[in-house]
């Protein structure tokens, strides 16, 4: 018995020490993060009661982690110079973060004043997960920050600031103040827009500096984003503007280059009210407000997918794919076509003229057309007349006009040589017949047969006569015969 209790307790205490090294793995994969309760911000498993207090502590390259609440380092005097900082909150709406004053000063509207020199010096800068506010005037956003990445957050109010060597926003959500643009290409010389939304009323991004001006070329990417524009006419707001509205009057030796691509889209809460469609570019993507005048000095290029749209103030090609005019898009033309002429080697040719109802842009061009006749191919007889049309090239052969040819003693078997889907030749089709068989042969139309008319006696007598006769001159014979005995 006291071997078994040994065997028992060695058992048990066994188990309590691999349980206890299993619960201190498990603690330590799990370590609780220092600091307080009252902590705001963590940089790994360290707290602190302030943001500022994290950002002065934190390291170039950390990441600091921000719960619910209101953020701001706006005049917080915290160390951000030569470092690269990422900021994650808890998600828009839960975490915010405030972009210079609550109320920008009035006597300072017009200037950079009013702006957040949070990041003045600082390396990249990221936002992940926020809500970040801005006001509703000019030149407000983060001054003198290498660079901005801006990720899954929600951008509300007007901004012209944000990295002066790159700005990057991606999956992120701007709320445009109502009658007002999200922002300006102010202070970037490359912007880069992926995936974004914007809620806009008429306005979304003006493409203009005073600021980078005649000092280098500025960029402006943007990639499979969506408007929805809920503008409406009025008063105040007569008319809205291309997503991307552009004024280069003052870029110098430099230009404003506009990438589009992938897929974007507009989402109009009004079909009568529109985004506005530039009548020089024929596109509501991008223009120059109704102002070609003055801010259309050839000094934008832009880029569709890859191809050059539009360039030293003009259309490279209105037709360029369906993501560019919308005159393309919608076939809003009105077309002059004009006769088929005879070439000197039998083909056909045409010209076209095409004016874009929006834009007024003419495309012409020539098209070449091709012969198709069908004809029955019967010699010195007419079975149906010849059908005959000139046809566009590529296009698909027009059938038969008409019930499927017929011909007396024949079966109509098809056409020499077979149609063919498309126009790519002149072409003639020619009918093909099968004799029928011959029908079983019947009695004339008189009833004439080979058998005796039973209706003629004469024959009939003649033979009777000669019967008698005969008949009469064997009596002779036999009366003779007797009386010579």
């Amino acid at each position: 018995m006291k071997r078994k209790l040994t065997k028992l307790l060695t058992i048990v205490i066994s188990s309590m020490l691999i349980a206890s090294t299993l619960f201190t793995v498990a603690f330590a994969d799990s370590p609780a993060p220092a600091g307080t309760s009252g902590d705001v911000a963590w940089i790994g498993t360290t707290g602190y009661p302030t943001l500022e207090k994290a950002v002065t502590a934190a390291n170039n390259g950390d990441t600091i982690m921000l719960g619910e609440g209101k953020y701001t380092l706006y005049k917080k005097g915290a160390a951000t110079n030569g470092k690269n900082l990422t900021f994650v909150g808890k998600g828009v709406g839960k975490t915010e973060w405030g972009i210079g004053a609550t109320q920008p000063d009035p006597d300072k509207f017009g200037t950079e004043y009013n702006g957040d020199y949070s990041f003045d010096g600082a390396g990249t800068i990221t936002f992940k997960n926020m809500t970040l506010q801005s006001g509703k005037v000019d030149y407000l956003g983060f001054i003198r920050a290498d660079k901005t990445v801006v990720e899954d957050c929600a951008v509300n109010g007007k901004t012209f600031y944000w990295g002066y060597s790159s700005a990057e926003f991606r999956n992120t959500t701007f709320n445009c103040p109502a009658g007002d643009y999200a922002l300006w290409t102010y202070s970037s010389p490359i912007m880069t827009f992926d995936g974004c939304t914007f809620n806009s009323s008429g306005k979304t991004i003006n493409v203009y500096t005073d600021f980078g001006a005649g000092k280098h070329d500025i960029t402006v990417n943007f990639k499979n984003c969506t408007v929805n524009n809920s503008w409406i006419k009025n008063d105040k707001l007569k008319e809205s503007k291309p997503v991307l509205n552009i004024n280069d009057s003052n870029m110098g030796g430099y230009k404003y280059i506009i990438n589009i691509s992938g897929n974007n889209r507009i989402n109009n809460t009004s079909a009568a009210n529109d985004i506005f469609r530039d009548p020089v570019t024929c596109s509501r993507w991008f223009g120059f407000g109704g102002k070609a005048g003055t801010n259309n000095t050839g000094r934008s290029v832009v880029t569709i997918d890859g191809d050059t749209a539009f360039k030293d103030g003009k259309m490279c090609s209105h037709e360029l794919n369906s993501n560019y005019t919308d005159g393309y898009k919608d076939n809003a033309y009105d077309v002059t076509i004009g006769d088929w002429v005879l070439k000197d080697d039998g083909t056909y040719t045409r010209n076209i003229k095409k004016v874009c109802k929006y834009c007024g842009y003419e495309v012409k061009d020539t098209q070449a057309g091709y012969s198709v006749t069908y004809t029955d191919g019967v010699e010195n007889k007419e079975i149906f007349e010849d059908q005959s049309a000139i046809v566009p090239k590529d296009e698909t052969t027009p059938a038969f006009n008409g019930e499927t040819p017929s011909r007396d003693g024949y079966s109509f078997k098809g056409w020499d040589p077979k149609v063919e889907k498309t126009v790519t030749k002149n072409v003639t089709y020619t009918a093909v017949w099968e004799k029928n068989a011959s029908a079983a042969s019947t009695s004339d139309a008189t009833g004439n047969t080979n058998d005796p008319k039973t209706g003629d006696t004469s024959n009939s007598i003649l033979w009777l006569a000669l019967l008698l006769m005969s008949g009469i001159t064997a009596t002779g014979i036999v009366t003779v015969r007797r009386n010579a005995k």
